[in-house]
């Protein structure tokens, strides 16, 4: 693929979630799309697979946000891509369930197989997600993920 494609797919994926358009979020990535996520969240780690995606993270995440208030999306920029891998910023804000504001930053390094996300690498505050959507301050003897971030 070419770094083009590799970009308008990445385009794909922040305009989908600019609009809550779960099916194109999908439709986008492989069914084993793996994702690399820091920090010692709840949905921290590394998870494959769309399934996991949608039956596990997805509600943790959505279902502790005021999706009323909250865009995804807000702002985003591809910083470079190539023809294996493009790394863009995104900025998402609203609010929490809990009324904590939850502005995100996140860093994403896409990697891509046959015009589709393979894998995503995923940066942001880890202390504020933990803080906003899972009411729990980051502690020093938090359990770490089952599988590790891991590069």
């Amino acid at each position: 693929m070419t770094d083009t494609t590799n970009r308008a797919v990445t385009q794909q994926f922040y305009e989908a979630l600019e609009t809550s358009d779960v099916e194109t979020f999908l439709a986008i990535q492989h069914d084993d799309v793996a994702y690399n996520v820091n920090g010692r969240t709840p949905v921290s780690g590394r998870f494959e697979g769309k399934a996991f995606l949608v039956e596990k993270v997805m509600p943790l995440v959505f279902g502790n946000l005021q999706m009323d208030t909250f865009q995804f999306s807000k702002q985003w920029k591809i910083m470079c891509a190539d023809e294996n891998t493009v790394v863009a910023f995104m900025e998402a804000d609203g609010l929490a369930k809990n009324g904590e504001r939850y502005n995100q930053f996140y860093c994403h390094l896409f990697e891509f197989r046959e015009g589709k996300i393979a894998a995503v690498w995923e940066f942001f505050d880890s202390a504020l997600a933990q803080r906003a959507l899972f009411s729990n301050p980051l502690t020093q003897d938090e359990t770490p993920p089952v599988t590790p971030f891991n590069f």
